[in-house]
């Protein structure tokens, strides 16, 4: 057994890796990222989370047990 160390991750997308209609599909408001932030550390192997979701850019910043599952949970969440 070896305990896996938290990781910081940050998945997102930006005017110059997505287009306008991708960017305007995944976009969070301000209003519901306390929502969106409740969900993310609901999740089995996220901590804590950050939304930053701006007109050019939008990201997650979380703290996951696990870098693979947390990548795995946060991209399965941005899919819904």
């Amino acid at each position: 057994y070896t305990k896996e160390r938290s990781s910081i991750l940050v998945i997102g997308l930006s005017v110059h890796t997505a287009p306008v209609e991708m960017r305007e599909k995944l976009a969070i408001p301000e209003a519901e990222w306390p929502r969106a932030i409740e969900e993310l550390c609901s999740l089995n192997h996220i901590e804590e989370a950050a939304v930053l979701s701006t007109c050019n850019r939008m990201e997650i910043y979380v703290v996951a047990l696990s870098w693979h599952r947390g990548i795995s949970e946060v991209m399965e969440w941005m899919s819904k």
